[in-house]
């Protein structure tokens, strides 16, 4: 697995494949980041679900400040850490270590430009909302920033009040849906 894109493109990656932990294809980062390319320098983000890390990766890549990361397997974490070492990006980068469920909640006093996560398929859809709620009710995000879901394209992502979907794409099995918080 190589960075597709950005100061850090071709560079090889570690990564763990199972049933767990897997990559972001190749395609469906092209399309996020493609849609981010400006928006995204020196921008603030949370990567929730990180398993390998690559969306935050990627986003470091493309200009971001910081990328805090939330990874609950150890087997992610540790490739996480290998990957922004052999990157020598570990002064951008933070890692939680927990399930992103609860680890949101203790970062309700700071906000990101964008928070971005890829859950493991068979991910339940209604918990998957209750964490879309924590991170609006939280006020996690800033005005005008983005939340980039991806998700089975059969399980729909609810509108929320005061944001806006401004975009959904739709690769094979999966769908990206944008959120701007607007309020």
């Amino acid at each position: 697995m190589k960075v597709i894109s950005g100061i850090y493109k071709g560079r090889k990656l570690k990564f763990i494949k199972d049933k767990e932990i897997r990559p972001t294809k190749d395609i469906v980062r092209e399309a996020i980041f493609d849609t981010l390319r400006e928006w995204i320098v020196n921008k603030k983000v949370l990567e929730i679900f990180a398993g390998n890390g690559i969306l935050g990766i990627e986003a470091i890549s493309h200009g971001a400040k910081k990328v805090i990361f939330i990874e609950k397997e150890k087997r992610g974490i540790e490739v996480i850490k290998e990957n922004i070492k052999n990157l020598g990006i570990e002064k951008k980068c933070e890692i939680i270590k927990g399930d992103c469920e609860y680890e949101i909640e203790k970062l309700k006093n700071i906000k990101y430009d964008l928070v971005i996560g890829d859950p493991p398929y068979d991910f339940p859809i209604s918990k998957l909302e209750r964490i879309i709620e924590k991170i609006v009710k939280l006020n996690i995000l800033k005005k005008n920033g983005i939340l980039v879901i991806e998700h089975d394209r059969k399980k729909e992502i609810p509108k929320f009040e005061g944001y806006e979907i401004i975009k959904n794409r739709k690769y094979g099995k999966t769908e990206l849906t944008y959120l701007r918080r607007i309020k």
